[in-house]
């Protein structure tokens, strides 16, 4: 069959269509893929699962990589987390069952904590005290995605929801197939208490684009799309046959 050269161009035109789709595609998939599924478990009494991890009790104060909103935030203030189990001797923390007689964070409504890390993690664990709804850990990408949000609800069949005693305090441990650089520790009401951090980077760790490297992506894939279609515009043209004109 004879192929115009009219139909040459129009073929060439749909491929380099369909190739800048494929390109714009494969730079959604980085943006779609950000948004990581959390792996979340707790334990009443419990340590973390990472071993290794780095180790937070706030006794010495706030480390330089959190940061407090600047109201309704603060240390010591509430009603503590309460120790049970393994989690006080492993932090060094006293007693081993009672009250948190020593440093924790107290978010009341609208309070927050900051997590920046310098370099990326995919552990987060703490003692979560007295446990409610509204309390909430949010995880975020270096592009700054958020990855997921854990709130007080997830463990609404494990803990006694609002209990400052035994039941109501569970040490929870966070893991993330996407690498975070921020947890942002929140409540929107009276209080979210937790104390004895850990974190750290276990396996290989997924890591989420910078945003100019999306973009940079996109802007080498189309001229690659152009280069190639050209190619094949100019070797199918010069297969061309013109098509005989009518009188």
């Amino acid at each position: 069959m004879k192929t115009s050269a009219f139909t040459t161009r129009k073929y060439a035109s749909l491929h380099l269509l369909a190739g800048i789709g494929a390109a714009f595609l494969g730079v959604c998939s980085f943006s779609s893929s950000a948004r990581a599924t959390l792996i979340v478990t707790s334990q009443i009494g419990g340590i973390p699962t990472l071993s290794g991890a780095t180790l937070v009790n706030f006794n010495a104060g706030l480390p330089s990589y959190v940061t407090l909103s600047a109201n309704n935030a603060f240390l010591n203030s509430g009603a503590p987390p309460y120790y049970s189990g393994a989690t006080a001797a492993f932090f060094g923390e006293t007693p081993n069952n009672g009250p948190d007689a020593t440093r924790y964070l107290a978010l009341n409504g609208g309070g927050s904590a900051t997590f920046n890390f310098a370099t990326p993690q995919n552990y987060f664990g703490l003692l979560w005290g007295s446990v409610d709804s509204y309390n909430s850990l949010t995880f975020y990408d270096a592009a700054n995605n958020n990855l997921g949000t854990v709130t007080g609800s997830n463990f609404a069949e494990s803990v006694s929801m609002g209990n400052q005693g035994l039941n109501g305090t569970t040490y929870v441990n966070v893991t993330s197939p996407t690498a975070f650089t921020k947890v942002v520790a929140s409540s929107g009401a009276v209080a979210f208490e937790f104390d004895d951090v850990a974190f750290g980077r276990t396996g290989n760790l997924a890591l989420a684009p910078e945003p100019g490297s999306i973009w940079a992506l996109l802007a080498l894939s189309i001229p690659m799309a152009f280069s190639t279609l050209r190619q094949r515009f100019v070797f199918k043209s010069s297969r061309a046959v013109t098509a005989p004109q009518t009188a």
